[in-house]
């Protein structure tokens, strides 16, 4: 079953790196590893095309969620992971089942788009805060404090 990708970026609301990351994980194995051994690498990859194919990231941050990944890394996954989607039945039922998962657990957890600002303050304050979110903002504000002490 083969599931259209731009069909599911339509919608305003992104998927979460670190529930692409997650899931991943859970189907496979560890993606954020040091190193390039598998198959960590190739869980690596797929979880980097699913984040800019399906969740709609750009290449450079999906390269500073993996470790800080140059995007040019992350522009090679994409590419060998469609190529390899393309020539491989066992990719394609892979990947068409991991963007399912993605896309059918949206609707759930996402709440609708509120008409005011107020609302969603409201909202944000009822978040109940996940590891994986935790670890994604420590390491947004590990990367800008890097950024800042490197000029």
């Amino acid at each position: 079953m083969f599931v259209n990708v731009d069909d599911v970026r339509q919608g305003s609301n992104r998927i979460a790196l670190a529930r692409i990351d997650a899931l991943v994980c859970a189907r496979l194995a560890r993606a954020r590893v040091r190193g390039n051994a598998q198959p960590a690498a190739f869980n690596r990859q797929v979880a980097m095309y699913l984040a800019h194919r399906v969740g709609g990231w750009s290449t450079t941050r999906i390269g500073r969620f993996y470790n800080g990944r140059d995007h040019s890394t992350v522009c090679h996954a994409i590419k060998r992971i469609q190529a390899l989607r393309d020539s491989n039945a066992e990719v394609e039922g892979l990947l068409s089942s991991l963007i399912q998962n993605l896309t059918t657990d949206l609707g759930a957890e996402l709440p609708p788009p509120s008409t005011t600002a107020k609302a969603d303050l409201w909202r944000a304050r009822d978040i109940t805060w996940t590891n994986e979110m935790l670890d994604d903002l420590a390491e947004r504000i590990a990367s800008r404090l890097r950024s800042r002490n490197c000029c």
